[in-house]
């Protein structure tokens, strides 16, 4: 017998945000017509923690997204994208690897093909919509949310914002205390001894503490004495994630409406299968999953996908330093290519914040937010 899901926790948590009123860009998308097509990038499926290290590359976010248009059909000439990248008629499919053959996002920026396709999906009636998720953050935040103290919310962000610094800075010897407390399943016991760790981290550092670490340290000094830990006991053992179907429910919920066409995934599908999806009283029956080669925009959001997927990996490996000289040292025609990338990402924002979403800390934030604002 199928579980009963419920999609109002999805708009429950978005109307009720203090920080921003997004009322008026939820009716954009119910009352109209609109197609969300997926697939994702840097996959790893399951995150847990081995020995040293977890079981995959941490600083490569998870991204699921792809293309969405408004109305029944879409303009948008996918063979004429196909002749101007002079991709071979006996392909099946248009693929990331069709347009570029980069490793890392800047060397994507000096590929020809990489303009031409961001330049036609600018100018045609196709938006970009995705979720990051930063996996190290991610694998991490409850270790705030579990600080059983009100005074801390207004400061959550800033808490995790440090927590994140700290565990980047010091990873190896962050990753052994979680090791060592067995986390995310920390014995009661060890309660202290894990919170005193990381209060360690926080005060080594030979420099007088700012606001937001002294706020993080005065929580972690309250999580310490703590007999239990909401959200880091009673999890199976090792286990960060074992599946990113969250994320996937995540769109449908925001988007009940619209139709979504995820690529192909059989763990999230075996993960659906388990539920009656409900809006309201009714059963949700507005996505399904797609073969890719029978799919032209699933297609043509696994390129978009691939190409943030290289630029979140991008942003994880540098600072607000590197990206300042990051702008100003890329070659003309990098310059070129990301202008046409920053302004395909400002068109679907001028559109709807609602189509661009991340679970990431500031610090990830900012350092995007610089590129996007210093690019054009």
């Amino acid at each position: 017998m199928k579980m009963k899901m419920s999609l109002d926790v999805f708009r429950y948590m978005l109307l009720s945000d203090n920080f921003t009123d997004i009322s008026e860009d939820l009716h954009i998308f119910d009352d109209e017509q609109c197609f969300f097509y997926y697939d994702e990038s840097n996959n790893i499926r399951k995150l847990w923690l081995d020995e040293n290290d977890f079981n995959a590359p941490i600083d490569s976010d998870f991204v699921l997204g792809g293309v969405m248009h408004f109305g029944e059909s879409c303009i948008a000439d996918v063979n004429d994208l196909k002749s101007q990248l002079r991709i071979q008629k006996s392909a099946k499919e248009i693929k990331f690897k069709h347009i570029s053959k980069s490793t890392d996002f800047l060397g994507c920026l000096s590929e020809n093909k990489v303009s031409i396709f961001l330049e036609w999906l600018l100018k045609s009636d196709l938006y970009v919509h995705f979720s990051n998720v930063n996996n190290l953050y991610y694998a991490i935040v409850d270790i705030i949310d579990t600080i059983d103290e009100p005074a801390y919310i207004p400061f959550v962000f800033e808490m995790k914002n440090e927590l994140y610094k700290i565990a980047k800075d010091n990873y190896q010897s962050f990753y052994k205390l979680l090791t060592t407390c067995n986390y995310p399943n920390i014995d009661s016991s060890k309660i202290k001894y894990f919170y005193d760790g990381i209060i360690d981290f926080v005060v080594n550092s030979g420099y007088e503490l700012p606001f937001e670490a002294e706020v993080l340290r005065q929580g972690l000094k309250v999580a310490r004495k703590q007999t239990e830990l909401a959200f880091l006991q009673g999890n199976p053992d090792k286990t960060i994630l074992d599946s990113y179907f969250s994320f996937y429910m995540r769109p449908i919920g925001v988007f009940p409406y619209a139709t979504h066409i995820f690529d192909d995934e059989y763990q999230i599908q075996e993960q659906f299968n388990k539920y009656d999806i409900y809006n309201g009283d009714s059963i949700c029956k507005n996505f399904s999953f797609a073969d890719s080669k029978s799919n032209l925009f699933v297609q043509i959001s696994d390129c978009i996908v691939g190409l943030l997927g290289k630029y979140y990996t991008y942003i994880n490996s540098i600072d607000m330093n590197e990206a300042y000289q990051m702008i100003n040292n890329i070659t003309p025609k990098q310059k070129q290519t990301l202008q046409l990338f920053v302004s395909l990402i400002c068109k679907s924002e001028n559109k709807s914040k609602l189509l661009l979403h991340s679970s990431e800390s500031i610090e990830e934030h900012d350092v995007s937010s610089f590129i996007l604002n210093n690019a054009l």
